[in-house]
């Protein structure tokens, strides 16, 4: 392939006047022969060439982004799986970790929409906020990197030191640290009492008795609650805390979207408290991945213009 085709003399001798190929003369083939006006044409073509090529690759990036891939089933973790070398009831504690860090109103708990989604996360699994009960119903939409996995609360519950020590009376209260099975007993006088899960995955139900089997412990863990954050917890160092609860482990979305639905509902006899979440979530290229695309793009239409 040539650049274009010019009326020019070429200076090697052959004689060659019409249609000589800007790249190099057709009978001895050398490119340092022809003038310094073909030169010139010929690095004006060059960079008019990269010009459409750049369009042309930042074209190719958006069509690659504006039409993702057919959705594929969502794959639900088996209960206890291992993620990046911790099981689901280790990322369950990362999941309270990052909920207390963050701050209302500007924090995913409370967010109703899905805008604040993003708040803090990092690494291999997205968290994504549970239902608060009540009249708080949320039907959120956000992005999600398509080569993440998904942690989704159905019904969870944690307890600490912290916790221990602001919301329980003086004279009830125990001693802190809190032992592990003191922690646990705590969560087990929540998580006794619900009474029923709800899952729907882009349309489907997950039956009810399989929900149940996906209930997590964490390992004792700290967490440090950021001022003013969603559980109306003082801001401090939690000291020891556990946390117990009904979680599903989604793989990778891979790119497309998905609908889900979730909660659950605690029922002690006295108290009712339901939880419910809608999201609409979207499974995205990392933003890594975009930049070595276009790199890649750029390397190719660069190879094209050399072979030219």
């Amino acid at each position: 392939m040539v650049f274009a085709y010019v009326k020019t003399r070429c200076r090697s001798g052959c004689g060659q006047k019409e249609n000589v190929a800007l790249d190099r003369c057709p009978m001895t083939g050398n490119l340092s022969l022809l003038s310094t006006e073909v030169r010139g044409i010929m690095r004006h073509q060059a960079m008019m060439r990269c010009g459409r090529a750049f369009a042309i690759a930042a074209t190719l990036t958006t069509t690659v982004l504006a039409a993702p891939n057919a959705e594929a089933a969502v794959t639900v973790l088996a209960p206890g799986a291992t993620v990046a070398g911790k099981t689901i009831g280790a990322w369950s504690a990362d999941w309270w970790i990052w909920a207390f860090s963050q701050s209302v109103p500007n924090d995913a708990i409370t967010d109703t929409s899905g805008a604040n989604a993003a708040i803090n996360q990092s690494g291999p699994v997205f968290f994504v906020a549970g239902g608060f009960g009540g009249s708080y119903q949320a039907q959120r939409a956000f992005n999600v990197p398509a080569n993440a996995y998904v942690l989704v609360p159905l019904f969870n519950n944690e307890w600490s030191d912290l916790e221990e020590k602001t919301f329980v009376p003086s004279n009830q209260q125990r001693p802190v640290p809190l032992s592990e099975a003191q922690l646990l007993d705590t969560n087990n006088g929540v998580i006794s009492n619900v009474t029923s899960l709800h899952a729907v995955i882009d349309g489907v139900p997950v039956l009810e008795q399989d929900l149940f089997l996906h209930l997590e412990t964490s390992p004792i863990f700290q967490f440090t609650a950021a001022a003013n954050n969603p559980f109306g917890v003082p801001q401090d160092d939690s000291g020891n805390a556990l946390a117990k609860g009904y979680y599903l482990m989604l793989g990778p979305l891979g790119l497309g979207t998905h609908a889900i639905s979730y909660g659950g509902k605690y029922d002690d006899g006295s108290f009712i408290f339901e939880t419910d979440a809608n999201a609409t979530i979207t499974g995205v290229p990392e933003p890594t991945s975009l930049a070595m695309f276009a790199t890649s793009l750029m390397g190719l239409a660069w190879a094209r213009r050399r072979r030219a």
